[in-house]
């Protein structure tokens, strides 16, 4: 399976990464923010299992939460998908799978 860059939004000034596009930097206030494309690897920070959703996610429980600092120094929240047989551990690698509309999806690896 490919794995897909993660598009993040950087400082022209300061270098500061962002997640989320943004007017100036929340660092330096520098007006000029320009999106990059990262590496989408990363390592497993935190999770957890939702168990009872929020109404538009019902139908889809359980599914995992996380915080995934990628390789490049941001850090995300992120859907997790973790393979068959396998539980999710701190310190794991995790790659970006795709952007959906409420937000990044990452699988371990």
């Amino acid at each position: 399976m490919r794995m897909a860059s993660f598009e993040a939004f950087a400082c022209d000034a300061c270098k500061g990464l962002f997640a989320r596009p943004q007017h100036s930097c929340r660092r330096c206030g520098a007006p000029t923010i320009l999106s990059v494309n990262l590496s989408g690897r990363g390592t497993l920070t935190s999770f957890t299992t939702i168990r009872v959703p929020p109404t538009v996610f019902l139908g889809q429980e359980p599914y995992d939460i996380a915080v995934i600092d990628l390789d490049e120094g941001l850090r995300v929240t992120a859907r997790l998908t973790v393979p068959e047989g396998r539980e999710a551990g701190i310190g794991d690698p995790a790659v970006f799978k795709e952007m959906l509309p409420y937000g990044p999806i990452f699988r371990l690896i």
